[in-house]
């Protein structure tokens, strides 16, 4: 397995610093060459995007119209999922 780290010079750092802090909130190693130093950038309780979004209780559509449910076999299907409810 390797370790992929992510190795910019101040300049490119500047010119992608959006790209790069978000690669590095992502949990990826990042360092910067400065004046011949090495600076390293990590995130402290780093998180996703998905991971900082915020969760949204909307449904915009009828769920029905997203999947048409057949009444039948939802009726037949409930009978058999409480049968097997039942047995625990």
């Amino acid at each position: 397995m390797y370790t992929v780290h992510v190795r910019v010079t101040a300049t490119e750092f500047r010119k992608d610093l959006f790209k790069i802090m978000e690669r590095a909130l992502q949990g990826e190693p990042v360092e910067v060459a400065y004046k011949g130093a090495t600076v390293h950038v990590a995130a402290s309780g780093a998180t996703t995007k998905l991971g900082r979004a915020k969760r949204q209780h909307a449904l915009i559509a009828d769920p029905d119209a997203i999947v048409p449910t057949d009444k039948k076999l939802m009726t037949a299907l409930e009978a058999k999922w409480r049968k097997e409810r039942s047995k625990l």
